[in-house]
């Protein structure tokens, strides 16, 4: 090609840059399905990181199809882009948050207005963008798609900038509280006393002492009463709450997917039961939600109890809590756990307790401790006291379980699952990216039993 032959194909680029159908295209495959969440940026908190080039291919393969197809297709954009915020939300690998679809059927989506409007702003925004460029068809085939590209792949760097300080970054090495408190098979079992680990759903970690000390402070009186010493700090965690009951009862990263494929794993729960522990779960949810029927006697546990039996029990288990995850009630659930340590059993226990009602949407508690909804409320932003109120409830009773005279000599371990997934920005702030707040409650001769141990050469 002679100078000439590129001169001329240069200013024909230059011409169909400068065409006002490029900029329509722009607008239509970039700007339009991004705008709403653009305009949210000041205040939430919406990882798209992968959407605007999704939009940008779907309206121009859209070219090529016919008017019906294409809101087919953007439909099915909209699916996948809600997916994709969700699953970063909430913590969830990819491959993970795919094979989570099938429990879709075990929850009540219904039930939340914000689920709900969620779902119908995502579609709503795709079958608009379907519609333009149905519309404007003859004008966007004829656009360069140079300057809508640039865009497509400019938005996601820009939202990750913007974004930065609230997202979670890859743990730098594994960390548990179980690891942190040096409780292991050998340790729990030269103790000889029973063991209660409560996961509380959301529990991240308090960026403000004085919020962590609000629930802190539930743990004193059983300080006192019951000679218990409290410890507390954070740790890294990943993934969802699965994760969590990997890294807390197993000492590894990983999900439920992780334990589907062999019949026994080398657990904690696995372990103190050949040494002749008996090995407990609670939670208030469907026993088949992440298959935990499946995998809980894979790692070990030997006796558990979900909303499945749980809830035949309608003098201890009158009510329901939550929405789209409705379930027993976290109180009722831990007075379940309180009669179990209180029963006469030749064996130690490891008691464990899965949370529940702090799930994102959570229920506010009406009239609640924290005074949320009034002038007067602790905690300032209401998002983030009205789920610390939920988590009160939940220390309030571990507070009641431990001060019980009657209970035998059990050591408590009380660890957050992961940050709770918050759309709102002034609420996001409150917690650290990463981290999870964790107390251990031991009995005064457990800690005493622990110093000598660590100061022995």
């Amino acid at each position: 090609m002679n100078s000439t032959s590129k001169k001329s194909a240069s200013n024909d680029m230059l011409k169909r840059l400068a065409q006002p159908n490029t900029w329509l295209l722009a607008l239509v495959a970039v700007v339009v399905p991004n705008l709403i969440f653009l305009l949210a940026t000041p205040y939430f908190l919406v990882y798209r990181l992968v959407s605007p080039p999704l939009y940008f291919l779907a309206a121009m393969i859209s070219l090529w199809l016919r008017p019906p197809f294409v809101y087919v297709l953007f439909g099915l954009v909209a699916i996948i882009d809600l997916s994709l915020v969700v699953a970063v939300m909430f913590y969830l690998p990819l491959a993970t948050a795919f094979h989570t679809i099938r429990y879709l059927a075990s929850i009540d989506v219904a039930a939340s207005a914000f689920y709900i409007g969620a779902i119908s702003l995502f579609l709503f925004n795709a079958l608009g963008t379907a519609w333009l460029v149905n519309r404007h068809r003859k004008a966007l085939c004829a656009a360069s798609p140079l300057p809508a590209a640039i865009l497509a792949a400019a938005l996601p760097v820009a939202d990750g900038y913007v974004n930065r300080s609230y997202v979670k970054q890859p743990a730098s090495h594994f960390e548990s509280a179980m690891a942190l408190n040096g409780l292991d098979a050998e340790s729990i079992t030269k103790r000889g006393r029973n063991l209660l680990i409560v996961i509380v759903e959301g529990l991240g970690s308090f960026s403000d002492p004085g919020m962590k000390a609000l629930l802190a402070s539930k743990f004193e009186s059983a300080a006192v009463k019951a000679g218990y010493s409290v410890l507390s700090g954070r740790s890294n965690f990943e993934g969802s709450t699965t994760s969590a009951e990997s890294r807390e009862l197993c000492g590894r990263w990983g999900n439920f997917t992780d334990y589907l494929r062999a019949e026994q794993y080398d657990c904690l729960p696995r372990q103190l039961a050949e040494r002749g522990f008996a090995t407990i779960s609670y939670h208030g949810y469907s026993s088949e939600m992440f298959d935990r029927d499946v995998w809980y006697p894979r790692i070990g546990i030997k006796e558990s109890h979900f909303l499945d039996d749980l809830a035949r029990d309608r003098q201890l288990f009158p009510s329901r809590c939550g929405s789209v995850f409705n379930g027993l009630c976290d109180g009722e659930v831990g007075d379940a756990v309180h009669l179990r340590l209180l029963a006469k059993s030749a064996q130690p226990m490891i008691v464990y307790w899965l949370t529940l009602n702090s799930h994102i949407p959570y229920v506010a508690k009406p009239g609640g401790q924290l005074h949320c909804r009034t002038n007067e409320a602790i905690i300032k932003n209401q998002r983030v006291c009205e789920l610390t109120e939920i988590w009160a409830e939940v220390f309030d009773k571990i507070s009641e379980i431990a001060a019980d005279p009657k209970l035998p000599s059990t050591d408590i371990l009380v660890v957050g699952d992961h940050t709770t997934p918050l759309w709102e920005k002034r609420a996001a702030v409150a917690f650290t990216p990463g981290k999870v707040d964790w107390y251990f409650l031991q009995t005064r001769q457990s800690a005493q039993t622990q110093l000598t141990n660590l100061s022995r050469p």
